[in-house]
């Protein structure tokens, strides 16, 4: 499940993540995610993951088209987590998309807007 933060505005949307994303919440998520870039043609994301607990696979694969066909309308994607794995999975997908993806410690959620927002 996710919700869309009251921080966000303009092109810059905050996300935050709680327990399990599946196969539906992407349903509504990937659509309004395109009708900011439809409006802005940039965005910039802020993904709280502090209460990620995981996603469906069926769910991930729904972002694949997504990621290749926006990647390069979101400039930049800070990623608020202390999950390590996370942190690993950054350092191996970024080089792939012409987003610039960077974790953010959950002590550094200011940071984190901060540096999205620039």
């Amino acid at each position: 499940m996710y919700n869309i933060l009251s921080e966000s505005h303009d092109n810059v949307v905050g996300i935050r993540v709680e327990a399990y994303m599946r196969p539906e919440d992407y349903d509504t998520l990937l659509p309004f995610l395109a009708d900011l870039i439809d409006h802005y043609e940039i965005i910039r994301i802020v993904t709280d993951l502090r209460e990620f607990k995981g996603v469906a696979f069926w769910g991930l694969l729904k972002t694949l088209p997504f990621a290749f066909k926006y990647s390069s309308h979101v400039a930049k994607k800070a990623i608020i987590t202390d999950q390590h794995w996370i942190y690993t999975w950054v350092r191996i997908l970024s080089p792939f998309f012409p987003t610039e993806v960077r974790c953010f410690p959950p002590s550094k959620v200011e940071d984190a807007w901060e540096w999205a927002t620039k």
